[in-house]
Formats: structure tokens, C-alpha cells, sequence
């Protein structure tokens, strides 16, 4: 059976999820706008994403595991398009919060699922390829922020941007329907109860919370310190997260090919290590255009680590991946959740270049941590 068009429907999936995030993060300030919140109310609003996606990640495993990482993954996508137009319609605070809780609870939902159905599709095709189903999310997070700024920009409003992702959500969900399902996980039958994970699967979860902690600090940080500590516009200080974004989609591009060549703990090792030279390059040589290379560096570094721990989660748990995904997902959400405070605190009481050597320090755990990840035999180069 061939299964290019179960990867295909799959990867359909990852660009719809990061087209809808891309257009998600476009609209948040005039969202704002209209409503007229304050910077401590769209605080409290945008927590709600976080904890709607944490609430649904554990119970999208064992719903995998139990009737199947295609249908699960196909539900989700659709709750997720249905959510995406409801932050644009909230009149007021209390409804807006409720809409972002609901659009987080389809997003970490969608993630595990997809990401636990990748995991089998990866190993129907006997190499690796999470990285490259990761690149789709990136190069939709890419295009939704960017047609979301243009729609915005012809005063269409949050309502029309957000509409439009998710219809496209919609259509490459239902498009690619049939060819999802070509790829089943194991009967419902055999799928386990609740389960702790075991010593592996925690290690893997560290070295996800320890990742992510290190990107979501990047995505809320970088601007801030590049006009803090490099002196640069507003303008010009988004350059460093554009260019780490942009990087990390061309790492997950190639990342495929390396991960099959290198093996996942050194490609871990390796990423880790240019990420920390990145972060390294930034904090001591404060100029904007060293740190648009170090950003870059970083997503270069970053590129990979996810969708490797992700993969070696989801094949831990044999037949029923969704179960080891969300494991790890929860761990990396969890990181991802909490540097942003935790950077703000550090930085409120040290300053905010001494706050971000914890990235550092955070990304140099993965590199000595990294070998805990078993290497698996190197898979056929063919595929079917």
C-alpha cells in the first residue's frame, strides 16, 4: 500500500494548524483594539489558549489510543477550524476569554493527534519525516501571519482573517479525509488505560519542557531585548523573531534527511549546541544585526529537537503513539507556558540580558542530555 497520500493528508493537516495559529497571532492586537483591553486583560485572555490546550493533550492520547489516531486527528482538525473564527466574534472580555479557551482546547487537541498520526505514517514510510510534517506547520505559521496582515491591512477585520484560516482548515481537513485513514493504529481493543510514563518517556518530556521553554521565551523576549539592549526600533526588533521563524522552517525543511543521517541524539546534540552558540552570540555582542544571526542560529538549532522528541515519545508507546506525544507535548507546553513569566521575573529583578542566560543554560542541558534518547537502527531508504 503506498502511503504518500496518507503523509500528504497528514501534512495537510500541520499546514492547516500553522496557517490558523500564523492568522491566530495576526489578529490578536486588533482584537484588542476592539475590544478595548487592557495589557493585563489580553494577559489574562491569552492564558486561556494555554490552558485549553494543556486540559485536552492528555485525553487526546488515550482517545487516540482508543479509537484511532486518523479519526481523532480528523475531529480535531475540524473542532479546530470551527473555534478559529469565535475570538473575532467575542462582544466582550468574559466571551472572548471563553472563545480563546476553545480555540486552545482544538489546537492541543489537533497537535497531539496529528503529531501521534504522524508518528505512524513515519513509520509506514521507513524513514524519517516528522521534521519535514513540522516544516508545513512553520511555513504555515509563515503564510497565515502574512495573509492575515494583508486581509487586516484592506481593513477586512479579525472576523474575515480568521474565517478565511479556518475554512482553508476546513478544506484541507476534508480533502484529505480518505487518505488519512489509510494509515490505522492499533485496534480499539488493545488500547491501554490510563498509564504514568515511564523513566524514558520523562526524559524525552524534560528535554521537550526544556526546548520549548528556551522558544517561548524567544517569541515573547527578543523584540523587547533587542530595543531594550540593542537600541532598536520596534520596527526593526521584529527582525529577530522573523529571523528565527525563518530559520527554523528551512532547518525542518532539511531536517529529514539529517535526522536519517546523523541519528536523533547527535541531531540533538548538534542542534542543541548551534542553538546555544546563537543565544550565546546575542547576549554578548548586543547589536542588531549579530543578533539577527544569532536568532537565526537559535531556529536553526531548535529546528529539529521537537519533532525528533516527538517521534521517539510516539514510538516509545509502540502501537498507540498519541499516548507517548502527549506526554511529551504537555511537558514542552508546559516550558512554553512558563518562561515568558519566568524570564519577566528574572528580568525584573536582574535585568533582562542576565535573565536570558537561563535559555542558555536551558539549551545546554538538551546538548548533555541528548545521548538519554536511544538511537534507533537506521531505517530502509525505500519507501512504499
Amino acid at each position: 500500500m503506498s502511503v504518500l497520500r496518507p503523509r500528504l493528508a497528514t501534512t495537510g493537516l500541520f499546514l492547516a494548524n500553522g496557517f490558523g495559529i500564523g492568522t491566530w497571532a495576526a489578529s490578536i492586537a486588533p482584537i484588542k483594539a476592539a475590544l478595548k483591553l487592557s495589557d493585563a486583560e489580553l494577559g489574562i485572555a491569552l492564558l486561556a489558549f494555554a490552558v485549553g490546550a494543556i486540559s485536552t493533550m492528555t485525553v487526546t492520547g488515550h482517545l487516540a489510543a482508543r479509537f484511532g489516531s486518523a479519526r481523532i486527528a480528523f475531529l480535531s482538525s475540524l473542532a479546530f477550524a470551527a473555534a478559529l473564527p469565535l475570538p473575532a466574534l467575542a462582544p466582550n472580555l468574559v466571551t472572548l476569554i471563553l472563545a480563546i479557551l476553545a480555540l486552545g482546547a482544538g489546537n492541543g487537541a489537533m497537535d497531539v493527534a496529528m503529531n501521534g498520526h504522524g508518528t505512524l505514517v513515519e513509520r509506514a514510510w521507513e524513514r524519517p519525516i516528522m521534521s519535514s510534517l513540522h516544516a508545513a506547520f512553520s511555513l504555515g505559521c509563515l503564510l497565515g501571519s502574512a495573509g492575515g496582515g494583508f486581509l487586516l491591512g484592506r481593513d477586512l477585520g479579525a472576523i474575515a482573517s480568521l474565517g478565511s484560516a479556518g475554512c482553508l482548515a476546513l478544506l484541507l481537513t476534508l480533502g484529505g479525509a480518505v487518505s488519512l485513514h489509510m494509515i490505522v493504529s492499533a485496534p480499539a481493543e488493545e488500547a491501554p488505560g490510563f498509564v504514568l510514563p515511564n523513566r524514558a518517556i520523562l526524559q524525552i518530556g524534560l528535554l521537550a519542557f526544556l526546548c520549548m521553554f528556551t522558544e517561548g521565551a524567544i517569541a515573547d523576549w527578543s523584540a523587547v531585548y533587542l530595543v531594550t539592549a540593542a537600541g532598536a526600533t520596534t520596527a526593526i526588533a521584529a527582525m529577530g523573531f522573523s529571523g528565527f521563524a525563518f530559520a527554523m522552517t528551512i532547518g525542518r525543511l532539511t531536517g529529514d534527511r539529517i535526522v536519517h543521517r546523523l541519528g536523533k541524539p547527535r541531531v540533538l546534540r548538534l542542534g542543541s549546541g548551534i542553538a546555544a552558540l546563537g543565544l550565546a552570540l546575542i547576549l554578548l555582542v548586543p547589536r542588531v544585526e549579530i543578533a539577527v544571526v544569532g536568532f537565526a542560529l537559535a531556529g536553526i538549532g531548535i529546528a529539529n529537537i521537537v519533532p525528533v522528541l516527538f517521534s521517539a515519545a510516539g514510538r516509545r508507546m509502540g502501537d498507540h503513539p498519541g499516548i507517548g506525544v502527549a506526554m511529551a507535548a504537555t511537558c514542552g507546553y508546559s516550558g512554553f507556558l512558563t518562561s515568558p513569566p519566568l524570564i519577566g521575573f528574572a528580568a525584573n529583578s536582574f535585568g533582562l540580558r542576565i535573565a536570558l542566560i537561563l535559555l542558555v543554560i536551558a539549551i545546554l542541558t538538551v546538548t548533555l542530555l541528548a545521548g538519554r534518547v536511544e538511537s534507533e537502527p537506521a531505517a530502509s531508504s525505500a519507501h512504499k
